[in-house]
């Protein structure tokens, strides 16, 4: 069996011709992981970047298991991928309907009162996305102060709350929305600003 003619120690060393077999070895199985979790192209790449890295690392790296440590390995490189093109596909969708909304406008030359409206709409959608993440209490006071416009008094009456608590639970729910939506902050202000 190809397994037994590894030699790790040769491997830990620097030989290439023992690094060769052990990637014979390994890159089928290490493939059919991936491919459970990605599409072939991603998996080659993540499969690719788990054996430079190990080569890089082989000095230091001393796995009891050498196969468990590859999957391991490479399982977690394909669940941070997947976790990662979920927040790229969120903030593409988002941009899209913020870069859709700014093409129609562009192109229509009636009254973009009801455009503006569609547009407004549109950026509360993505902000509520947002404002969901929050501790229920700080995204209450959020609502109320941004999307209902009632003053911070009046919110603490409604919450039965300190003003100086609104006031904390706004501060926090402005900084987190600010690292959530990044970029979209200032697409957000010059939408929001359309004459």
């Amino acid at each position: 069996m190809m397994e037994a003619k590894i030699d790790i120690e040769k491997v830990r060393k620097g030989d290439h011709a023992a690094f060769k077999t052990f990637f014979e070895c390994f890159y089928p199985k290490l493939m059919a992981l991936a491919c459970r979790f990605v599409d072939e192209q991603v998996a080659k790449d993540l499969v690719q970047e788990v054996f430079t890295s190990y080569w890089e690392q082989k000095k230091v790296i001393q796995p009891d298991n050498i196969q468990s440590f590859l999957f391991k390995w490479l399982q977690n490189s394909c669940l941070n991928h997947i976790k990662h093109q979920m927040i790229v596909d969120e903030y593409e969708s988002c941009v899209r309907i913020a870069e859709a909304r700014i093409a129609f406008w562009g192109e229509s030359t009636d009254s973009n009162d009801v455009l503006k409206s569609v547009i407004n709409q549109d950026l509360r959608e993505i902000i509520e996305l947002s404002v969901n993440k929050l501790p229920p209490k700080c995204a209450q006071a959020f609502r109320l102060a941004y999307f209902h416009d009632i003053s911070h008094k009046e919110i603490a009456e409604i919450m039965g709350i300190s003003p100086r608590t609104v006031e904390g639970h706004i501060r926090q729910a402005l900084a987190f929305l600010r690292k959530d939506l990044k970029g979209l902050f200032l697409l957000i202000f010059l939408l929001c600003n359309i004459n």
